[in-house]
């Protein structure tokens, strides 16, 4: 009977599973074609949700950090920091005079930004408020650029790696960061013809399918 009732349960579980992963496929296919065609940015409310132990686990903030070749004291600028794990984890590689300028649009993000920051004491971090079609930064002038899923969210990624390629020196990187199941999932081949659109080159790639990082440089 025991063994009957335990059959039962795996079942049910198994039903179960089956009928959450069609729901969540179904309500990704929906989000893909309406963010195909109305572009806008994820909402602040949600970077919490986004920014998950499971995230973490696959973008490990460190390794993301690690291959963008950072060393202290570079000027770096991340577009869309969200909650902030991937900007603190490129601070601490800046250190001691390096800074990280975190740009958004929405001063909510930012706001939530500047109170982790003031609670962890992180004195690198510059939260701004911005528009990432143009930078408040004078040519030629970061080391660095980076964007983790969040490039595909506006309208004309090629406009901003543009701009992004005006505010970077001529050795700097431009690394960008993509995750499955983002409903604005771009494919590396599509991120790679924005860059050579704005007049960059594929330097180094990293990861897989479902999770990559690009690291790009002027042509």
């Amino acid at each position: 009977m025991m063994i009957d009732l335990w059959l039962l349960f795996r079942w049910v579980l198994l039903i179960i599973m089956i009928i959450f992963l069609i729901f969540f496929v179904f309500v990704m296919i929906i989000l893909r074609i309406i963010r195909r065609y109305h572009k806008f940015p994820i909402p602040a409310f949600a970077t919490r949700l986004i920014d998950n132990p499971w995230r973490r686990f696959i973008q490990k903030p460190k390794i993301i950090a690690e291959r963008m070749h950072l060393e202290p004291g570079m000027i770096v600028v991340e577009i869309g920091p969200g909650k902030g794990s991937y900007t603190k984890a490129v601070a601490e590689k800046v250190m001691p005079n390096g800074k990280v300028y975190a740009l958004d649009i929405q001063e909510s993000v930012i706001e939530s930004l500047k109170k982790r920051i003031e609670k962890e004491d992180i004195s690198n971090i510059i939260p701004m408020i911005g528009d990432a079609y143009n930078f408040p930064f004078d040519d030629e002038s970061v080391e660095r650029i980076f964007a983790n899923t969040c490039l595909s969210e506006i309208t004309d990624p090629v406009r901003v790696l543009h701009d992004c390629k005006r505010i970077l020196k001529n050795d700097g990187l431009i690394s960008l960061c993509e995750l499955l199941p983002d409903p604005d999932y771009p494919r590396r081949k599509t991120e790679i013809r924005w860059a050579k659109e704005a007049g960059l080159e594929l330097k180094e790639r990293f990861g897989n399918f479902f999770s990559y990082q690009l690291n790009f440089r002027k042509k």
